[in-house]
């Protein structure tokens, strides 16, 4: 719980195809990101987030100082 600083490249979670089991992906990450009051620093290189990223940060406790997005597939 006192991570500070994450990286998480090449995530698994594909949200680009909309399915019970991505939408239950994107929740598990946001509640795991969630129990980790002390995180300032993200990085999602090249994960599969499509217009979900709102919903993946929803459960933070604080504001992030850092958040890395490389190569990230965005989309509104």
């Amino acid at each position: 719980p006192e991570l500070r600083s994450l990286k998480l490249q090449y995530s698994n979670v594909d949200v680009r195809r909309p399915t019970p089991e991505a939408a239950l992906g994107v929740r598990s990450l946001a509640g795991q990101l969630g129990m980790l009051p002390g995180l300032r620093e993200l990085n999602l290189g090249s994960s599969r987030l499509s217009g979900n990223l709102r919903h993946i940060l929803c459960d933070l406790r604080a504001p992030l100082e850092s958040l890395e997005l490389p190569f990230c597939s965005l989309l509104p």
